[in-house]
């Protein structure tokens, strides 16, 4: 080949390097204009030399405003120098980065943005051009606080909820937690309407508000507070006694209507379950009917807490493993001297073998959904015991389990299945009182059709009165432990019974003394015509393993 032919080769090959090179910026250029993100392109100055259709849409610029600017006029206050000076090191070393960036709008909104940013080098190694790419975050970062504000933040009143002031009381580490509680906020919505308790609702967030309280709602009709300065129990009870004395002046308006609102709190001080522990002294002043109750370590309320919690499991166990028993306590006729019936007294055989008396797990059981369990336990043993027996036997009912239809439903099933209903008697834990008389009655008719009787239950204490036996239509009326334990040395006790007695007998009802625990005391009540008499004198509880 020829030098002129070697020359020409040379010079197409350059022509093709140079078109495919044109080619490329040109597929790069139509990318980059038609690309949903933003991207600039600048000298090595960083002043802007080229920008996307897309950039002019984000920022809302035009081409005009921005061409041989230096980029600095993007920035926003957000971020300090030290900020850029690490951006600029970084690229100068390592030729990119990137990083999430706020940004500055034409109209002077910030917003955030993932920016990354390439240097572009010359032939000879060195930095041309810089290439930066912004992706707009705004919708993401919006959505993000959307899904954050229903996270920890009530919908109704627009408050932080229970989540924000668990996750508060870990950042923040406040030392006192303060729950309040609306006052009979179920009648109001009964009465005006769920609508009407949801605009009390927000009017008592308010009223907090406004007294300087940053309040958080974290449960239907409970709010909490936290305070971070240091308190002691003197000035934080006068604190919240003044606040709910200025609560109850505070008149909340109903459409036309005025209303008070009263609250009842729970308090406690401290660094450790803050939430917990106002939760727990606003469960005790409600149970002990206290406007305010502040939690005190040295009562241990956790540790009962973590019993009662102990004991629930127990008596799951118990019942699962058959070791919830029946005691028969005899019942003596004080005419004869015969046992003629026996009261079925409940038992639990714990682990290791102890027995466990009904004191130390039947109020527990009562506030779970074991306590039916145990009941019909009760029901079962002592009926298929009784259905080989000739006396009468009784068992305890409280005012719950008879207004369970499924316990009702048991009850008359077992007892026609055993042939035990003429003669098992239901006693019913008056003292606890009673609910609804309605369903009650409507109870002691259906098992006394069947030929089962009533008696009531530690009558003379507690809420039971005469009315109360006329209504129920009893055939036993047992009198209460504390009057006959008082019957050989107090005179009122005397008269008292003797009162019940006189009652019953005109009613034509029988009655038994329960206490009885010594001789003296089973002569007072005999003398006095009580019918029946049951204590430790004349036979203790325990296991009937054969019958007669």
């Amino acid at each position: 080949m020829d030098k002129r032919s070697c020359c020409l080769s040379l010079e197409t090959l350059e022509e093709d390097k140079m078109h495919e090179r044109r080619r490329e910026f040109e597929i790069l250029a139509m990318a980059m204009e038609h690309a949903s993100d933003s991207m600039i392109v600048t000298d090595r100055h960083n002043n802007i030399i080229k920008v996307n259709n897309s950039f002019l849409k984000t920022f809302g610029y035009s081409e005009q405003d921005v061409i041989g600017k230096n980029t600095n006029f993007l920035s926003s206050a957000k971020h300090d120098p030290s900020f850029y000076n690490q951006m600029w090191n970084t690229l100068l070393k390592e030729k990119h980065w990137s990083s999430e960036i706020w940004n500055k709008r034409k109209n002077g909104a910030v917003f955030p943005a993932w920016v990354s940013i390439s240097a572009i080098m010359d032939e000879n190694n060195k930095i041309q051009n810089y290439l930066a790419i912004f992706t707009d975050l705004s919708a993401l970062r919006e959505s993000q606080e959307k899904t954050l504000k229903l996270a920890y933040y009530d919908q109704l009143t627009g408050l932080p909820n229970r989540q924000k002031i668990v996750s508060d009381m870990e950042k923040r580490n406040p030392v006192v937690c303060v729950i309040f509680n609306i006052d009979d906020f179920k009648e109001i919505n009964d009465f005006y309407g769920i609508e009407t308790g949801d605009n009390i609702l927000n009017q008592v967030g308010q009223w907090f508000c406004k007294m300087n309280f940053f309040p958080y709602r974290i449960s239907g009709d409970e709010f909490a507070v936290l305070l971070y300065e240091h308190f002691t129990w003197s000035d934080l009870r006068n604190r919240i006694t003044a606040l709910m004395s200025l609560l109850e002046e505070k008149v909340f308006f109903i459409k036309n209507e005025t209303i008070n609102i009263r609250m009842t709190v729970g308090a406690a001080i401290g660094h450790g379950k803050l939430l917990t522990r106002a939760d727990i002294a606003l469960n005790r002043a409600k149970k002990n009917k206290l406007s305010l109750a502040l939690y005190a370590e040295h009562e241990n309320i956790e540790e009962t807490y973590r019993s009662n919690m102990k004991m629930r499991t127990a008596i799951r166990s118990a019942l699962g493993k058959h070791r919830i028993i029946c005691h028969y306590q005899p019942i003596i006729n004080l005419i004869t001297g015969n046992i003629d019936k026996y009261e079925t007294l409940v038992r639990m055989i714990d682990n290791d073998g102890t027995i466990v008396p009904p004191s130390a797990f039947l109020t527990i059981a009562k506030k779970t959904k074991l306590y039916p369990q145990i009941t019909l336990e009760v029901l079962n043993q002592s009926c298929s015991l009784f259905s080989k027996r000739s006396e009468e036997f009784s068992i305890n009912l409280s005012d719950s389990d008879i207004r369970d239809p499924f316990i009702v439903k048991e009850i008359i099933h077992t007892i026609t299945q055993t042939g035990t209903a003429s003669r098992i008697v239901f006693e019913i834990l008056e003292s606890e009182g009673i609910e609804n008389y309605e369903e009650v009655v409507e109870f002691i008719t259906s098992v006394k059709a069947l030929g089962a009787k009533i008696a009531i239950d530690d009558f003379g204490t507690g809420y039971s009165n005469f009315e109360n036996i006329l209504k129920l239509n009893v055939d036993y009326i047992k009198i209460d432990g504390s009057l006959i334990q008082g019957i050989t040395d107090n005179s009122r006790h005397h008269i008292v019974v003797e009162t019940i007695v006189n009652f019953a007998h005109k009613i034509g009802a029988k009655t038994i003394a329960e206490f009885v625990s010594s001789e003296d005391i089973y002569t007072a009540v005999k003398e006095l015509g009580v019918d029946f008499a049951q204590g430790y004198f004349t036979g203790k509880p325990e296991e009937i393993v054969s019958s007669l």
